[in-house]
């Protein structure tokens, strides 16, 4: 059996390491206007995919701690990535292809915004003072525009 390259270990090295940031909690967050559809990264591939796709370095954010980042799409097609702090909740920045604004960037903000709950709720303890479930059924929301 051949030997993994140093791509692939670094890979699941950081993919533990990620793991470790108990970003799962996020996981299956998923919201919607009716056109753009907003969903959480929720592991190291899928940063990497990101950041091939739309040519920018947001797999170098997989293991930022304090930060979580959604992948806006239209009919499955990648528009934005979008950063978000988990400390103030706010929107950190937000890039196209490139890293380039599209026409829907104004309108992407105001959706996450509009859906910000969605990571507070998260992160809220549960009466058992545990965090809520990570494995529970995805959260979509749809907001008529």
């Amino acid at each position: 059996m051949p030997e993994p390259s140093k791509d692939l270990k670094k890979l699941l090295k950081d993919e533990k390491a990620f793991e470790k940031l108990k970003k799962a909690m996020f996981a299956g967050i998923v919201f919607s206007d009716g056109k753009i559809k907003v969903h959480v990264l929720e592991s190291v591939k899928e940063y990497i995919e990101e950041g091939n796709a739309m040519h920018h370095c947001v797999s170098g954010y997989t293991l930022k701690e304090d930060y979580l980042v959604f992948s806006a799409r239209i009919r499955g097609k990648r528009i934005e990535t979008i950063e978000v702090s988990l400390k103030t909740f706010e929107v950190i920045q937000s890039r196209g292809l490139q890293n380039h604004n599209t026409e829907y960037h104004d309108r992407i903000i105001s959706l996450v915004n509009k859906n910000m709950h969605l990571i507070k709720e998260r992160l809220k303890p549960k009466k058992n003072g545990t965090k809520k479930d990570a494995n529970r059924i995805p959260q979509t929301i749809d907001l008529a525009v």
